[in-house]
């Protein structure tokens, strides 16, 4: 075993990334990363012009113009970039990586770049935005490609999606490693479980990604409703199949189904955790959604509330239903119900399950600690230190 090494004597953080609440992880990585190192400079546009990433609402062209501008703030930076030894471009690397690149400053320094999402599995076979075997599939893998090969250490959030991503990469010299999600568990603390009245309250949030299977949440709201069993389902959140939902609800609405139908941020996501009982993780089909932990899942088990989502290579490595994390098969509702049905009656019965230890055992900032440190070859600094920046 390789002796670990102090960490970056100067680090770079590069790139225009965001670290709005939506990008937890980017805030997360970059709070760690700090700690590691002797002094931290911080690269990023001015002013910066693509909103938050590839989530943005911009037009093409807005979204295209916008990171041009972000690139040439950058490029006008590079000096700045002279005197690291270590350069960490947050997600999404793939554009910031060319600028570092053009610049000539991907040899010569350790450049940690994080990937977070496979983009081939998320936008062709998962969110099937593009065509499989198009030629446009075929560009993305090659932009994917050509761009992470410009650094050292690549950082994803599973070892499935590194796995995968490895595959993509064959041939590549640098090392993929995988890194949990990571959550501001400034924000996501455990919070008080609710007294338990006569219905148990079940919460799903998100952006309506065929990912998280929505319209299965729905379908097992339905056959537990013809079940006569005792709970409320509220889901938050608009996105892709959100109309394909809503026409489904309008056609047959689900008596003790609330849908609050937007975006919402943080603090208001905390208020609804506070009020419910369960949370539902995802439950799409696709190889992606089982080689995934979802942010949902990691704040739900955080917040100190059981959570219910599909079985997978990457869930059965934290399941454990006695503390609270509960599998079902993916794309099957009636096994979603049933499960439900099973936590709903277990709580009743006075069941105190204990989702945060599962959380900071396999999923929390000193398991992110541990492998960021792994992948760099570093000693992992005090946990305290690093626990008080956030």
């Amino acid at each position: 075993m390789n002796e670990a090494r102090e960490g970056p004597r100067r680090l770079a953080v590069f790139g225009a990334y965001s670290d709005h609440d939506l990008y937890q992880r980017n805030r997360t990585l970059v709070q760690i990363l700090d700690a590691f190192s002797e002094a931290t400079v911080y690269i990023r546009p001015q002013a910066r012009a693509t909103g938050t990433g590839f989530s943005s609402n911009l037009s093409l062209f807005k979204r295209m113009r916008g990171m041009f501008s972000d690139a040439l703030s950058l490029w006008t930076q590079r000096a700045l970039l002279r005197d690291c030894d270590t350069v960490f471009v947050p997600y999404p690397a793939y554009f910031d990586l060319l600028v570092l690149w053009v610049a000539g400053y991907t040899s010569g320094k350790l450049v940690v770049a994080d990937a977070f999402l496979e983009l081939n599995s998320t936008v062709v076979e998962d969110r099937k935005l593009i065509p499989p075997r198009s030629l446009r599939a075929w560009l993305l893998n090659a932009f994917q490609n050509f761009t992470l090969s410009r650094a050292d250490i690549v950082l994803i959030d599973t070892p499935e999606q590194a796995s995968l991503l490895c595959q993509h990469l064959k041939g590549s010299p640098m090392k993929v490693a995988d890194v949990p999600v990571g959550i501001d568990e400034s924000l996501w603390t455990e919070v008080p479980f609710p007294a338990l009245s006569e219905r148990v309250q079940l919460l799903f949030w998100g952006t309506f990604i065929p990912l998280h299977g929505v319209e299965h949440i729905v379908a097992a709201a339905r056959i537990l409703e013809s079940r006569n069993v005792p709970a409320d389902l509220l889901l938050i959140g608009d996105g892709q199949m959100a109309s394909e939902v809503a026409e489904e609800l309008k056609q047959a609405p689900v008596a003790h189904l609330r849908w609050k139908r937007e975006l919402v941020d943080t603090q208001a996501l905390r208020a609804a955790v506070t009020q419910a009982h369960v949370v539902l993780g995802v439950f799409g089909d696709s190889n992606k959604a089982g080689s995934v932990i979802p942010y949902k899942v990691h704040q739900g088990l955080a917040a100190g509330r059981p959570v219910i989502t599909r079985s997978g290579p990457a869930t059965e490595r934290i399941a454990d239903e006695r503390r609270g994390v509960i599998l079902c098969p993916p794309s099957d509702p009636l096994a979603l119900a049933s499960a439900i049905e099973t936590t709903v009656t277990r709580l009743r019965n006075g069941w105190s399950p204990t989702p945060r230890t599962v959380y900071e055992q396999s999923l929390g900032r000193s398991v992110l600690m541990r492998k960021l440190a792994a992948s760099l070859g570093v000693d992992v600094p005090d946990l305290e230190e690093v626990g008080s920046q956030s």
